[in-house]
């Protein structure tokens, strides 16, 4: 069983005109980081039937639709939406994280996602949405999010690293808080959690990140592939998620559409990992992550 952890998805409105409709919605950060005006963008896109056919390609048997995180609740709602006509339209194949944007309605947001099917929250930007760990629209947040078994899926900003237009830093302090606040809180860190992971190698704060797990979405674009299995020497197989950033051209020089097959082939021959820590990064340790709440995950 091979489950993408790390996917987008937009409505066709959003394909044809992403800037025009971004500035529209006061989304000025989006249109930054998805169609910047001084290089091509990188962005690719997708619909429901070309993201199955990428799956099918590529062999991924189950994908997480996460949300984005917009800077108004509005959009927020209005891409929850969208995403669960994808997730109804293939059920078997589709979950969903919602996008929530961290205000006094946080968790009638909640609620009304988990009544649309999404079992998770992100992609939150504590830099983007402006929260924190003492925000209380951020602890009401975690706190339903543990009692209703909902992981919390953030970006993580690379702490050192080259600028680009729409990075936003993301303190690394924040996320030990986080962890540290909510210990029961499963909080899932995109982009290998911005370098993070090293620090576990303090034995107080490996116990206080015990429930922070590193996906590698678009990493072919931040690190070579050694990153694999220097991660796995880091933190242990167990904390590590496959997530792959589609629709996002992660080999842009190769790729002119974005597609899943490539990366997947990479981990495989070139991260350095054995057969049993293959099966827990790219299904297994996410079936764990999610338990009940992750639908046909048996492996």
């Amino acid at each position: 069983m091979i489950i993408d952890c790390h996917t987008h998805a937009y409505p066709a409105e959003v394909v044809a005109d992403p800037r025009g409709w971004a500035l529209a919605r006061a989304e000025a950060h989006w249109a930054d980081l998805v169609v910047p005006r001084d290089r091509r963008s990188i962005q690719g896109w997708s619909d429901p039937k070309t993201m199955l056919a990428a799956m099918n390609a590529a062999g991924v048997d189950q994908a997480v639709l996460l949300g984005w995180y917009w800077e108004h609740e509005s959009t927020c709602r209005w891409h929850n939406a969208m995403m669960a006509e994808w997730m109804q339209a293939a059920p078997d194949r589709l979950l969903g994280f919602a996008a929530i944007y961290p205000n006094a309605n946080v968790v009638d947001q909640l609620e009304a996602a988990q009544a649309l099917g999404f079992r998770g929250v992100g992609e939150l930007h504590m830099g983007v949405q402006n929260f924190d760990a003492s925000s209380p629209h951020w602890q009401a947040m975690a706190q339903w999010c543990v009692a209703n078994n909902w992981p919390i899926n953030c970006h993580a900003t690379e702490a050192a690293g080259h600028d680009h237009p729409g990075s936003v830093p993301t303190p690394l302090q924040e996320f030990v808080r986080m962890a540290k606040a909510a210990p029961d809180l499963k909080i899932t860190l995109a982009h290998w959690g911005g370098g993070l992971a090293f620090f576990e190698q303090n034995p107080k704060l490996r116990k206080v990140l015990s429930n922070v797990y590193y996906d590698c979405a678009a990493s072919p674009l931040l690190y070579d592939m050694p990153i694999f299995k220097q991660m796995v020497d880091l933190v242990g197989v167990d904390k590590l998620l496959f997530g792959s950033d589609y629709p996002l051209r992660i080999y842009p020089r190769i790729h002119k559409t974005p597609e899943m097959e490539s990366y997947l082939a990479s981990i495989r021959t070139e991260s350095g990992l054995s057969e049993e820590e293959l099966t827990k990064l790219l299904g297994g340790n996410f079936a764990r992550l999610m338990g009940d709440q992750c639908y046909q995950c048996e492996s």
